[in-house]
């Protein structure tokens, strides 16, 4: 095997000390023709995770590569940063609660990749497991996989990908991701700037098959529970649709997409918060046409008793 690692496992974790020892092992079973490293950004964990990671570094010298940042940096600043230490020429971005399902999930993107020198990126399925009730949906997003190129793209730009199975060319990253401008904005996730800039600059290709485990549950990321927080992820999130919109030129449905999705989510989030002059300020933009589920998140807004028993059969 080559000295340099052709592939760079790109793991960003913060807190994640029930999970990552799982993460890593999923990683530590890949099986694979090419050299590849372990590069891992904890965001100054305060759980027992630096001591897990250090644990693994010790036993791995030559594959793992582990830092603990000395503040807190938020998930874009520690993907770039953590970025900057990779070496491969292929980056797959893991979280510290997900795991790989196959041994042979890096040898299958790679060898996408080493067949054409166009794509950016190479997403993959992947399974959802469900912390809570200990399910599992298996190949979740196979419809998305298998739709046509142009519906999947157009998806994306409307922000309705999770990158949870994508592998990314590294150079490409550096060369068409404004991760300066993006820092700078202090934008809060890294997923969908990410994947932008590369869908309308590079090519793509997609593995019709489930290789990753992605994780939901209560601590992780995606599942925020503090309603400020919410806010600012989904006006960021529109923020950045109309920079795009206009820095590509794209299509007016997909601004017009993120929009109609704004309103619905602050809707969503004035019922299950309660916050009665949002709620009826949304439900107004969208009760034409009438909608049963709007109404139901304007009553959760307007009045405590809906919202509990919403609350109860887990309507919001």
């Amino acid at each position: 095997m080559d000295s340099q690692p052709l592939l760079s496992v790109h793991v960003l974790t913060y807190n994640s000390e029930k999970y990552i020892e799982g993460t890593i092992h999923s990683i530590l079973m890949q099986k694979t023709s090419f050299r590849f490293e372990v590069v891992i950004g904890d965001d100054n964990s305060s759980d027992n995770t630096p001591s897990i990671l250090t644990q693994f570094s010790k036993a791995h010298p030559n594959l793992i590569q582990y830092k603990r940042n000395e503040s807190q940096l938020g998930i874009l600043k520690n993907f770039k940063t953590t970025l900057d230490r990779c070496k491969g020429k292929y980056v797959f971005d893991i979280a510290g609660d997900d795991l790989f399902k196959h041994p042979y999930s890096l040898q299958k993107m790679v060898d996408i990749f080493e067949k054409d020198s166009s794509l950016g990126f190479v997403d993959s399925g992947y399974d959802i497991y469900f912390e809570k009730t200990k399910k599992t949906k298996g190949f979740a997003n196979k419809t998305l996989i298998n739709s046509p190129k142009e519906a999947y793209k157009n998806l994306l730009l409307l922000g309705q990908i999770t990158p949870a199975g994508t592998c990314y060319k590294r150079q490409a990253l550096y060369d068409f991701v404004d991760f300066d401008t993006y820092i700078k904005n202090e934008i809060a996730f890294e997923d969908y700037p990410i994947l932008v800039d590369l869908a309308m600059n590079t090519d793509f290709c997609r593995i019709n098959e489930s290789l990753h485990i992605y994780r939901t549950h209560g601590e992780s990321s995606t599942h925020i529970k503090n309603f400020k927080q919410q806010v600012l992820f989904k006006d960021q999130l529109l923020e950045l649709a109309t920079h795009f919109s206009e820095k590509y030129n794209l299509p007016p449905h997909v601004l017009k997409g993120h929009k109609k999705g704004y309103n619905e989510g602050m809707l969503y989030l004035a019922g299950k918060f309660g916050q009665v002059s949002l709620g009826r300020q949304m439900f107004f933009k969208l009760k034409k046409p009438f909608n049963a589920r709007y109404l139901g998140y304007y009553l959760c807004s307007q009045f405590k008793l809906f919202r509990t028993v919403a609350n109860r059969f887990r309507k919001i």
